[in-house]
């Protein structure tokens, strides 16, 4: 019995994973694609029909016999997401198909206690998905991402202090489940979801926010590793008798080329303070201040334009060695750092990878920019849910 369950919620991922990628799909289409026997995509999609997760379009034209055609129902599952930082929270509720249905950025919720952090999300996420006028029950849940539990400079230690207990009290307080992910595996989700990246499409995110990290997602599944920290791309060590990191360890990338150096030394330049109007006595966020050093950067100033190269430079070889470990084609930049500073680190990436690639790989590996880095954590978050409830 429980293989037969297993077999059914096998086909499904597969039948909604391939509608989702390349919509509208016709059930011929779907065996082709899926491997799944005509008769099993038949079975499936009825149910899916049934339940309102797939509808049907129209016919399409043939040699022979027209051939309906499906897609998915954008608002017959819906799931939150919420991104906590120190800028702000960003809110999104997002369809099964990748779109952004509604959104929302609100104050930081850094500093709060507990009860008020709780209280805060309660009623934001409600407002959301009361404005959207969709039928909370076809809410799934709440995906809610963060830096992690690790306490880092320039993140509040109450993300660290709350964070384990934080799902289950939201989950109490609102009646939904509740899934925890870091901000970078969640923006790689959220660009498998909203890019609408094949499944049999292997792929690292470069996330950059406050810090650097990486999500790796490998035939649609997100890498993970045993204590849901794989993909710490920042902490790959660089140098063995570098600088201390807040890690522990030293020379890892972070501590030699992580937005945070980036800013200290702009601070301790006073022309690249000059350039980018940094202010020693009033200090902001450093995803703030990495944006700041990135505007003037681009708009032609040469003291920060040279502390980003630098950093890139690092960054860049890390980069390599980690398209070397895992095998990917792609590598997408994303997160407020990328967003503000591709124009230097996406360059800088694609000419490391191409002198071992055209003499030794053979291989072409695309360096791409998020079009949505601003809210893929927030996105992904919300398409963990959607995800589960696809696979379960």
């Amino acid at each position: 019995m429980n293989g037969g369950r297993g077999r059914r919620n096998g086909a499904r991922a597969a039948i909604l994973d391939a509608i989702r990628a390349a919509e509208p799909l016709s059930r011929v289409e779907l065996s082709a694609m899926t491997g799944l026997t005509e008769a099993s995509v038949s079975t499936t999609v009825r149910r899916l029909l049934d339940e309102g997760l797939v509808v049907e379009t129209g016919r399409t034209p043939t040699g022979g016999k027209p051939r309906t055609m499906l897609r998915l129902d954008p608002a017959a599952r819906i799931a939150v997401g919420a991104h906590l930082d120190d800028d702000g929270t960003t809110y999104v509720l997002t369809g099964q198909t990748g779109g952004i249905i509604s959104r929302m950025t609100r104050p930081t919720l850094a500093g709060l206690d507990a009860d008020a952090i709780v209280r805060r999300l309660v009623a934001d996420i409600g407002g959301l998905v009361d404005g959207s006028g969709i039928d909370r029950a076809r809410c799934l849940g709440i995906g809610l991402v963060w830096a992690g539990p690790r306490v880092r400079p320039g993140i509040s230690p109450g993300w660290g202090r709350y964070g384990e207990h934080l799902d289950r009290r939201l989950a109490e307080a609102t009646g939904w489940p509740v899934l925890l992910e870091n901000d970078a595996t969640a923006a790689a989700v959220g660009e498998y979801w909203v890019a609408r990246v094949a499944a049999a499409r292997s792929f690292a995110a470069l996330y950059m926010g406050g810090g650097i990290g990486a999500g790796i997602v490998l035939d649609g599944v997100a890498l993970r590793g045993r204590h849901a920290n794989a993909g710490e791309f920042g902490h790959l060590c660089l140098q063995i008798d570098g600088p201390p990191c807040w890690c522990g360890s030293r020379g890892c990338l972070e501590a030699l080329a992580g937005p945070q150096v980036v800013v200290e030394a702009a601070l301790a330049d006073p022309a690249a303070a000059d350039e980018a109007a940094l202010d020693a006595s009033a200090r902001r966020s450093t995803t703030a201040e990495f944006a700041a050093v990135a505007r003037a950067a681009r708009a032609g100033a040469p003291a920060c334009r040279a502390l980003l190269e630098e950093s890139a430079r690092y960054l860049a070889a890390a980069a390599e060695s980690l398209v070397n470990l895992v095998d990917v084609d792609l590598l997408v930049l994303t997160g407020p750092g990328f967003a503000a500073a591709s124009f230097v680190y996406g360059p800088a990436i694609s000419a490391r990878l191409a002198a071992a690639d055209a003499r030794t790989w053979h291989r072409s590996v695309s360096v791409t920019v998020s079009l949505a880095a601003a809210t893929a954590s927030a996105t992904g978050a919300a398409a963990l849910v959607l995800q589960s409830a696809m696979r379960g």
